[in-house]
């Protein structure tokens, strides 16, 4: 149908469709090329679709390099859906591509696709295998899904016809008001046809004929029709990208259950082994003595693996709570114009769930006392004033609390809490205010007075280092300090303070 005739003109009407207008022949005189992924199509048709003013860059490119050329030679790659033309006047010397996915190219050296076309799985490796078709693309989504709702040896069937490397004797066209129309090299069964119109054809030709009005000439109705079918595959896309961020936060969760362990056992670690240690796995006893084995991250103390296990925990339930958001906001999109507005209205910007900042990784070489509490809790206190501002702006999450002295100058002191609604202990809000008061004021009095509130609450202030205001108070403790407590709860390593 287009071996031999010359090329006369190239168009673009719109985005991802193609018109080549070949000089008068027995056959039509446009082949139109459609690589949208909504409605990838070719066929020859006597009409073309109407073209804009101003031909883009690309094809202006094409025309001035292929047009006035014969198509002298034809190569095709069915599996992967190309066809490259040989353009010349007595030899190749160019050649166009017309490729599904990436669309109209040009290469100077005949493609080498080295496609075995005869190469097929059998029925069980399909069903066995939903990654089937990297190895195997001519397998795709419809096929698979055909070949479920199929008997065994009809299956079979199928597949042999196509191994064979036989035409099909006929196609087959499926078009409906609420979907996408597609032509088929085989029938469908009924709980993939559903509502949908079938037309038998004898060529593909005939099919693709009966597919361009739809494609290549939209009317009004066409488009509208399109728009829906775009909106309903965006939200079956974004409703299976949220299944997947929902089992990837569903494990950032479960990874507190790690960290929970590693604070019950922090006092009885096996011998030689320190919350300091470096180790690439570790065995602890759960409350039921079942020993569990956890790999941890060689790089990380593990002190910093619980830590860092909190922080993805803390992300998960965060995480969650926006999936589910989101999701009901897919669902609720009635319309491409509904879709539209809520693509394009931004968040406000105080949003609850907007993203915090992280705490600084560099933050575990500054300058601080490190304890843990004897209910577990990891507590933070600044050695001068550069820690203390650093611990309170970089290091500390939103939720955590923040202790110091009252009325008077004091080291900044954070107990690190994994989730917001976390219950502190009393006995570990006593031990912090304890220790904020060691490192104060009050330091050679026998009790202190010290105020607690949420870091989210506590502006550092700009210019003044280990400076600090306080907008809300969480808690006012009156504590006894007791000078052996820094001794009992500091974190100790080989005899040296951590």
């Amino acid at each position: 149908m287009v071996l031999g005739r010359r090329l006369e003109r190239i168009y673009a009407p719109r985005l991802g469709l193609w018109t080549f207008r070949l000089q008068p022949g027995e056959h039509p005189r446009h082949l139109l090329f459609s690589h949208h992924p909504e409605s990838v199509s070719m066929t020859l048709s006597s009409r073309f679709p109407e073209n804009p003013a101003t031909p883009t860059s690309q094809v202006m490119g094409l025309r001035k390099r292929i047009q006035g050329k014969r198509i002298l030679e034809i190569r095709s790659d069915w599996v992967h859906r190309r066809l490259a033309m040989g353009m010349g006047l007595q030899e190749p010397t160019s050649w166009l591509i017309l490729d599904a996915k990436k669309g109209v190219g040009l290469e100077n050296q005949a493609p080498e696709w080295g496609n075995d076309a005869s190469s097929w799985p059998s029925l069980e490796q399909i069903h066995g295998d939903s990654q089937i078709w990297h190895a195997h693309p001519q397998v795709s989504p419809l096929m698979r899904q055909t070949l479920q709702n199929l008997p065994e040896d009809l299956g079979n069937t199928l597949l042999n016809g196509f191994a064979s490397g036989l035409p099909p004797d006929s196609f087959f066209v499926y078009q409906s008001p609420s979907s996408q129309s597609f032509a088929c090299p085989w029938i469908l069964p009924e709980p993939i046809r559903r509502t949908s119109t079938e037309t038998r054809c004898s060529t593909a030709f005939m099919a693709a004929t009966l597919l361009a009005d739809e494609i290549f000439f939209q009317d009004k109705t066409s488009v509208d029709k399109l728009a829906t079918v775009r909106v309903h595959k965006r939200k079956k896309r974004l409703l299976k990208n949220l299944d997947a961020d929902e089992q990837r936060l569903l494990g950032f969760v479960q990874l507190a259950e790690r960290a929970q362990l590693i604070r019950r056992n922090l006092y009885q670690l096996p011998a030689q082994v320190t919350g300091r240690s470096r180790l690439e796995r570790i065995t602890l006893p759960e409350d039921d003595d079942t020993m569990v084995d956890l790999v941890l991250d060689a790089k990380l103390t593990i002190l910093e693996n619980m830590e860092r296990w909190f922080r993805l925990a803390d992300k998960g339930r965060r995480g969650l709570v926006h999936v589910q958001r989101r999701r009901e906001a897919i669902k609720t999109e009635a319309s491409p114009a509904h879709a539209t507005v809520q693509r394009t209205t931004p968040e406000p910007k105080n949003a609850s769930h907007r993203k915090r900042k992280l705490p600084d990784r560099k933050s575990i070489s500054l300058p601080l006392h490190r304890f843990l509490s004897s209910d577990g809790f990891v507590m933070l206190r600044g050695k001068n004033q550069k820690a203390n501002h650093a611990l309170l702006t970089k290091t500390a999450s939103s939720f955590d609390f923040w202790f110091h002295a009252a009325d008077g100058p004091g080291a900044h002191l954070i107990l690190k809490r994994d989730f917001p609604e976390q219950d502190v202990p009393e006995q570990t809000m006593i031990e912090a205010a304890g220790l904020a008061g060691l490192a104060s004021h009050f330091s050679s009095s026998d009790s202190a007075t010290i105020i607690c509130a949420q870091v989210k609450y506590v502006r550092a202030v700009k210019g003044t280092p280990g400076l600090a205001r306080v907008d809300r108070v969480h808690q006012t403790l009156h504590v006894t300090l007791d000078p052996n407590l820094e001794r009992i709860l500091r974190v100790v390593e080989d005899g040296k303070p951590y």
